[in-house]
């Protein structure tokens, strides 16, 4: 991908812009870099050195008390082919952080895990939706590297945290279609849901504009996949028929 250090200056300046939003609601973040490696056939892939962590995320009407607070970990991967964003996925887990009183210790207790896909637009699998959500763990991260960085963001030793991923979901195989949800836009959805209320005050308001503007800029490569733009063919090639989730589906142009 020839622009790579565009998109990675211009994710890094995200990462960066949301930084009121997040200190603001009294939240810190753990950003990770962003590197490209050569896929082959499937062209340039992009993809973190290591999840995202929003450590100490507040819930939506919640007080300021430490029960209510959350450690988001995010994670996302995007391929590039001819120029043009051609699939990718983001993951999101979202955890309880409990903190015994006066003893040193932190415990991540996982209450949600989803992963969001994009099919690749030559490849479009049929019966699966070109984007869609699905409940359900990742296993591609290192829980020893997870838990190194959750004692440095929770101030305490490494043995004190304890990350309890247990988690039934039993419907992990319904995909639920979406729009075009890759990292970027999956961080806009995380920022609007745990920081951003109608009483938010005016520097929260800023950021979070400022965090749109960003992601529908140009100079966000992915924010136009090449999927979309088949959605957007699909829709404009059905005359008086309605546009709805069926359209999502490689059949839906036939």
């Amino acid at each position: 991908m020839e622009n790579f250090a565009l998109f990675k200056r211009h994710v890094d300046a995200i990462h960066s812009g949301i930084k009121m939003v997040i200190e603001g609601r009294g939240s810190r973040a753990d950003w990770p870099t962003l590197i490209s490696e050569d896929a082959g056939d499937e062209g340039m892939k992009v993809i973190f050195c290591e999840p995202a962590i929003l450590w100490d995320a507040p819930i939506r009407g919640s007080t300021s008390s430490s029960l209510y607070k959350r450690a988001i970990v995010m994670d996302g991967n995007f391929y590039f082919k001819n120029g043009t964003f051609d699939k990718g996925s983001a993951c999101l887990e979202v955890y309880r952080v409990v903190r015994p009183q006066g003893k040193g210790q932190c415990k991540l207790e996982l209450l949600e895990a989803m992963h969001f896909d994009i099919e690749p637009h030559a490849l479009q699998s049929p019966f699966h939706p070109m984007f869609h959500v699905q409940f359900g763990k990742n296993h591609r991260w290192k829980l020893s590297d997870l838990r190194a960085r959750i004692a440095r963001l929770a101030k305490v030793d490494g043995e004190n945290v304890v990350i309890d991923r247990e988690l039934m979901i039993p419907s992990r195989d319904v995909r639920i279609p979406t729009p075009q949800m890759d990292y970027l836009s999956m961080l806009v959805m995380v920022i609007a849901d745990y920081f951003c209320e109608k009483n938010s005050t005016h520097a929260v308001r800023t950021g979070f504009r400022s965090l749109l503007k960003m992601v529908m800029d140009s100079k966000n490569v992915a924010r136009n996949g090449r999927q979309s733009i088949q959605l957007e063919k699909r829709w404009n090639n059905q005359g008086d028929q309605p546009f709805c989730a069926s359209h999502w589906y490689e059949e839906s142009c036939n």
